[in-house]
């Protein structure tokens, strides 16, 4: 029941950041605000520790994907990974070929998404 509920907030994520081109602040709708749930406290392990609330109204995976994180678990997440990451490695997986130069091609299409040139070529 997760991953669909997940999809308005990815899609919301992805028009707020402008396809992941703009950083934006996380969001401030703590589930502290619920009055009806009884709130949890997790800590997410995510390059660095952030500690989230969420409550059944906003389970933890939903909250972390308004933040721009993809939870690790359904339930009680203890890690995250960042879509910028995702969406590097469904760039790398795209550009995979049995030659050394995938990885390469990868980064520089990934980096030329985001608006960086390389001066390699």
């Amino acid at each position: 029941d997760i991953i669909p509920a997940l999809l308005r907030p990815y899609l919301q994520y992805l028009k707020a950041t402008e396809s992941l081109w703009v950083v934006v602040d996380p969001p401030v709708d703590h589930p502290s605000q619920c009055l009806t749930c009884v709130v949890h406290s997790l800590t997410i392990c995510c390059l660095e520790e952030i500690e989230i609330s969420y409550c059944a109204c906003t389970p933890a995976p939903i909250y972390l994907m308004k933040c721009g994180l993809f939870a690790c678990s359904p339930v009680a997440p203890t890690l995250a990974v960042d879509l910028c990451v995702l969406e590097f490695m469904r760039t790398l997986f795209v550009w995979l070929t049995p030659n050394t130069t995938a990885w390469c091609d990868a980064l520089e299409s990934f980096l030329d998404a985001q608006g960086y040139q390389l001066q390699s070529k």
